[in-house]
């Protein structure tokens, strides 16, 4: 596990490079022996509100179908560490990029005091903008440096972002893309495999043309119109408990971001030691409520290296 997860870490420094002045190495992750506890980071929501109060003990979790037992961890103990990896390609020149910007200041907005955000930006090169600093300042003055140029290599960049937000203690990536990849090095299938390796829950943010606007949050129905790559990045973005969604104006993308920033507010840390399977190898998570008709957003399982 060590070995894999630090030489990913280097494949991602690799694509993007030093950062700039202003940004700050993130010191190297510490990796432990043994799997001592297992964080699930979980939305609970009924009609799309977030059902609030709840206890440990109202929710039951299997670990390869074995019962756990559950602790609730206070989301202050925990800081978050956001990753902005925002597409910067030709395309988004003008008033998409301005939308942008507004949206992202809407997203630090939504922050905690003590939460950490960072900024990758991505055309055909990756450039590591600002932090992880929990100083949100440096992000937005980062913010103004963006500049639209170049095609896109999404896959290469949302890699980078998951690598580079491992060392947070609740990592959390938001993917911002208006178009389709057409250099990255990696393949899809790489990148679905990190997703589900990760400890990032990541939300993936797509600008679609009015004539094909998904809703906000767009279900199964809605998958016949979405392109391959967005089908892709739908289910690296659930598979880990975040969502895929879409935006076709200014307001729509503000909206987008901020819900994410406010989602993060209201989800539960859950904590556990995994007793009764087997250390190595993928462990299978099945997350629900007692007695309860709601939906909930987890990640669905996580990954044991030797």
């Amino acid at each position: 596990m060590k070995g894999g997860r630090w030489a990913r870490r280097l494949l991602a420094t690799a694509l993007v490079g030093a950062p700039t002045a202003a940004a700050q190495t993130p010191a190297p992750p510490v990796f432990r022996s043994g799997v001592e506890a297992v964080y699930v980071d979980a939305f609970v929501s009924r009609s799309g509100q977030p059902v609030p109060g709840l206890q440990a003990t109202d929710f039951e979790l299997k670990d390869n179908g074995v019962r756990q037992t559950l602790s609730l961890v206070a989301a202050e103990s925990r800081p978050l560490l956001a990753v902005l990896v925002f597409d910067t390609s030709n395309s988004m020149a003008g008033e998409r990029l301005a939308a942008l910007r507004s949206a992202a200041e809407a997203f630090l907005d939504g922050l905690r005091p003590n939460d950490q955000a960072a900024l990758i930006a991505f055309a055909h090169e990756i450039e590591w903008l600002a932090g992880p600093s929990a100083d949100k300042a440096e992000v937005r003055s980062a913010l103004g440096r963006l500049r639209a140029e170049g095609v896109t290599g999404v896959y290469d960049a949302l890699y980078a972002g998951i690598a580079l937000s491992d060392v947070g203690v609740r990592p959390l990536v938001v993917l911002f893309t208006d178009g389709e990849d057409n250099v990255s090095i990696l393949s899809r299938r790489q990148l679905q495999e990190e997703a589900e390796r990760s400890n990032a829950l990541i939300h993936v943010v797509g600008w679609q043309p009015p004539k094909v606007v998904l809703p906000l949050h767009f279900s199964e129905a809605a998958l016949g119109t979405a392109s391959e790559q967005t089908r892709a990045l739908r289910k690296m973005a659930e598979v880990t408990g975040g969502r895929f969604w879409t935006a076709d104006s200014p307001a729509r993308l503000r909206e987008a971001f901020a819900a994410i920033a406010d989602a993060m507010g209201h989800r539960y840390l859950l904590q556990y030691e995994p007793r009764g399977v087997r250390r190595e190898g993928w462990h299978r998570i099945e997350l629900r409520l007692r007695g309860r008709k709601v939906d909930v957003q987890a990640r669905r399982g996580y990954w044991v290296g030797r």
